[in-house]
């Protein structure tokens, strides 16, 4: 990375063993009680058993791949925040843990006692500044602090699928779609327009950031459709953004185009490493 970019420097967790060893045990109790109340998003994947990248990526692309061979206009969007676990409210994260999760009581005063308190500061060499307490965020590299995030932006779900659109969350990583018969194009990228406004408006009142430069738009549609595929830009809390031909979604890069031949599926890649990228058919 460049050194000189100030956007190179991430804050690390510099966490010790024993409070790593505490977490886990806090955080599978945590996860037992969520799973059993069924009360975990059942569209967010990440840190959870049998929920990973590949369930998020193929359930999105299986919906719009159905899509694309009943004849429709399939869209995608990826969304992207700036330093999301860094500007978590904390009052805001307690209230939600309390009224939408039933955490109350102990358990909720060692949530508190968990995130208050902690500290950062910058050292350069043999040099540090005076550390500054933090007044949001969840550690980063923590055990507990991913899950406590993914509680905190649940809502997003709801929020996307009150719009009439399908939406699937990885940690940070946010991803609203829908489809319709190509004579709606235009009422569905307006729809869409909109949600991803409320989801601006719904971030920014939560202490979240929706970074309008990275969010990427694509139209899917078969290969003999594709000239007949929307070419409007997208307006993102007043912002214009072109759509895009590829778009990079957990490592998987997608395209816009879908072939009705088996032979040439090959809808998406993957790639595992910078030297090697992996193809995926499906059939």
């Amino acid at each position: 990375m460049d050194h000189t970019d100030v956007r190179s420097y991430r804050p690390v967790s510099n966490l010790s063993v024993v409070s790593k060893l505490l977490e886990r045990i806090v955080a599978r109790r945590l996860l037992s009680y969520l799973t059993s109340a069924g009360l975990m998003p059942s569209l967010q994947s990440a840190y959870r058993v049998n929920h990973s990248t590949e369930t998020a990526v193929f359930r999105v692309l299986v919906n719009i791949l159905l899509a694309l061979d009943r004849g429709d206009f399939a869209v995608l969007v990826i969304l992207d925040l700036s330093a999301a676990f860094d500007t978590v409210n904390h009052t805001t994260l307690l209230r939600r843990l309390k009224c939408s999760y039933g955490i109350c009581g102990t358990a909720l005063g060692w949530v508190r006692s968990y995130l208050t308190g902690q500290t950062q500061y910058v050292r350069s060499e043999s040099t540090s500044s005076l550390p500054t307490v933090l007044q949001t965020g969840v550690p980063q590299g923590s055990v507990l602090g991913p899950i406590l995030f993914l509680l905190y932006t649940a809502d997003l779900i709801g929020l996307v699928t009150g719009h009439g659109l399908r939406s699937h969350l990885f940690a940070d990583d946010s991803r609203a779609y829908g489809s319709c018969p190509p004579a709606a194009t235009v009422g569905l990228q307006n729809q869409l327009s909109v949600c991803v406004g409320d989801v601006g408006k719904w971030m920014a009142a939560n202490g979240l950031q929706l970074n309008a430069d990275k969010t990427e738009f694509m139209w899917c549609s078969s290969q003999r459709r594709i000239g007949q595929s929307p070419s409007e830009p997208f307006v993102v809390c007043g912002n214009l953004v072109t759509l895009s031909n590829v778009v990079r979604d957990l490592c998987v890069w997608s395209d816009d185009v879908h072939s009705h031949h088996q032979d040439r599926r090959r809808v998406f890649r993957h790639s595992a490493s910078v030297t090697q990228c992996t193809s995926v058919v499906v059939a």
